[in-house]
Formats: structure tokens, C-alpha cells, sequence
């Protein structure tokens, strides 16, 4: 097998101009632990042009010297090599992960990928790879902000700001399945159709609605019990007046906090939490790792019970990927972007 790759890397911080085709040094297994993928198709993902934009090394423990970076922070393949003591896969199995994609830990955007078999687990066996590879960062984000964090009941009001985008179309198909209400934020009648497809009762567009009224209008008292903030920035101190007395509040974009403080969160006794799936990957802790490859399985099954199905904005090769990467730090993609292989 040649020793040479193709793959789409950056040298510098910068904007999608930076993103360039390389043959580079194809990965081989690092111990016994550890599998090889032929990457079939990797998803798009908000951190992959924030690590191109920001330039930012993160993996401070990864092998740095590894230069260019590969982005790519999730991917879906077939394992070609296994090591000797890897016994949970074996060559030929159709796999998906959440792994590399920071200087240091080449990401998805080759041809291989090698991650330690702990980190992977089946795909679903019902999807093609590129359906399959719109899942996993949102799906595992949304998971984690919908169940672990946000801890929705059935019949509680749930505002999802980005209701269209990648994260917010998953976890309105998570809330659809505890029986919340929902109330979801979009832009366009493009986005308001996809939402009312997947089950949001009440749709908001932010440019022409005023949406603390519209809630109150829609539940009878002032904010949601739940908001998801999917879109960050300035809309994380906004939320605050989304969300109700006593309510909670999951924000999973960096964001400046309010310029007044938090007096309108203790003042309305919310629960604030957050979400960054990269932090078990960059702490090195393998226990959160296991975990988040446990909640891939769950996801794999739903999906082929047909509980759970992506929307795919656009699927792309490695000339596509600047494009599609700029549309989505632009907020103007519909679900989810992907790149094939």
C-alpha cells in the first residue's frame, strides 16, 4: 500500500483559502490498540472552521511536529487494519468516530484516519456513509445537550435557536421523541418548512418577530422551560430573556457573557450549563472518550430504527469544502454538510 495519502490541510490560520490538497504521510497504526480507516465521508462541522479560522492548538499533548493540520473532527469508513489487540472491530467493519481534527491529531480530511478502537463503534447499518457521516458531532453534541444537560420531560415548552441548523435539527428530533413542545428559531421559510417537518409546533422568525412575545403568546407565562442556544455569540445574553423563572438554559457556542453581569440569570433562578464534546479528546480522558462512543452506538440504533435521520445540506469533495465551509460559519446552510471521499 503507498505510503502517501491526499489530503486537505492548513498551514496557517486563515479563511478558506488556506485549505489546500496535499499527498501527505499516510497514518499507520501508533500500538496494538489502535485501527485504520479508510474515510469514506467526513461531516462539516462548525470546529472545523473555527481550528482553520483561529489556528488555535488545542491537542496540547499530540504530536505537533505532524505538520500540516488535518481537519475533520468526525468521520465514517471502513477499517482496513486493526491492531493486534483490538478485538472490538476487525478489518472490513463499517465504523463512524469522533476523533482528531486539532494540530497535533490529523483529522478526517485524508484518505485514512487512525484512532484507538475504543473510540469507534458500527455505523448505522441502514445509511450510506455519506447520510451516516451528518451525524455523529451533532448528533453526540445534541445528545448531550438535550438528555444530559437540558434534562427535557415530556410536555415541557423547549425553545432550539438554529432549529435548521445541524445541531438543532437533531435535537428536535430527540425532543420530538420525549414529547416536548417545541418552539424553534429560524431565518427563512426554507428553514421554517424543514423545522415543521420535524415537528416544531411553534416556529419564530427572528428577523421579523418579536420572540419573548411570541413565547408568552405561546405558553401563557413569560419564556420556555428549556432554551437551547445553538447559535452563540450575542444570542447566548439574549437567551437569558427566553427562558423562564426557574428555568435552564444550554448554550453550546463560546460566548461573551452579558455586559451587565448575571443579574437577570440569579434574578430569574436559571440553570445555565454548556456543552463541548472536544474536551475528552483534548484532556485525554479516556473515560468521557468511552462514554461518548457508548452515546454513538445509541445514536447508530435510533437511526436505524428510524427514529433519527439527517438532513443533508450539500455533499461535497475536497474542491467543495471551502465553500461549504464558509456557508456554514455564514449560517446559511439547512442541516448538515458533508464531504466525500
Amino acid at each position: 500500500m503507498s505510503e502517501k495519502m491526499r489530503a486537505l490541510v492548513v498551514t496557517r490560520p486563515g479563511g478558506p483559502e488556506v485549505l489546500e490538497v496535499r499527498d501527505v504521510t499516510r497514518p499507520g497504526l501508533r500500538d496494538e490498540h489502535d485501527v485504520i480507516v479508510k474515510v469514506k465521508a467526513a461531516g462539516i462541522n462548525p470546529a472545523d472552521w473555527q481550528n482553520r479560522k483561529n489556528g488555535a492548538v488545542y491537542d496540547v499533548e499530540g504530536d505537533q511536529s505532524a505538520s500540516p493540520t488535518i481537519l475533520g473532527i468526525d468521520g465514517v469508513g471502513i477499517i482496513v487494519e486493526a491492531g493486534a489487540a483490538v478485538t472490538s472491530v476487525r478489518a472490513g467493519d463499517e465504523v463512524w468516530y469522533v476523533d482528531g481534527g486539532y494540530a497535533g491529531n490529523p483529522g478526517s480530511y485524508a484518505e485514512y484516519k487512525v484512532v484507538r478502537a475504543d473510540y469507534v463503534t458500527f455505523k448505522p447499518a441502514g445509511m450510506g456513509f455519506a447520510e451516516a457521516a451528518a451525524l455523529p458531532v451533532v448528533g453526540l453534541t445534541a445528545w448531550e445537550a438535550v438528555f444530559d444537560k437540558g434534562q427535557v420531560s415530556s410536555g415541557d415548552h423547549v425553545l432550539v435557536h438554529g432549529g435548521a441548523g445541524g445541531l438543532g435539527h437533531i435535537a428536535i428530533q430527540y425532543l420530538t421523541s420525549i414529547g416536548a413542545k417545541i418552539a424553534t428559531t429560524v431565518s427563512s421559510k426554507a428553514k421554517a418548512e424543514l423545522v415543521r417537518k420535524l415537528g416544531a409546533e411553534l416556529i419564530i422568525n427572528y428577523r421579523t418577530q418579536n420572540i419573548e412575545e411570541v413565547l408568552e403568546t405561546w405558553r401563557g407565562e413569560p419564556g420556555a422551560d428549556v432554551v437551547f442556544d445553538f447559535v452563540g455569540h450575542d444570542n447566548f445574553a439574549r437567551s437569558f430573556a427566553h427562558t423562564s423563572a426557574y428555568g435552564r438554559l444550554v448554550n453550546t457556542v463560546v460566548s461573551e457573557w452579558p455586559a451587565g453581569g448575571n443579574a437577570a440569570a440569579e434574578w430569574k433562578n436559571l440553570d445555565i450549563s454548556f456543552v463541548n464534546i472536544g474536551l475528552p479528546q483534548i484532556s485525554r480522558n479516556h473515560g468521557h472518550r468511552l462514554r461518548q462512543t457508548a452515546i454513538l452506538k445509541e445514536i447508530a440504533e435510533l437511526a436505524d430504527r428510524g427514529r433519527l435521520k439527517p438532513h443533508i445540506d450539500r455533499v461535497v469533495s475536497f474542491d467543495g469544502v471551502a465553500e461549504a465551509q464558509r456557508a456554514l460559519e455564514a449560517g446559511e446552510t439547512l442541516g448538515r454538510p458533508v464531504l466525500v471521499l
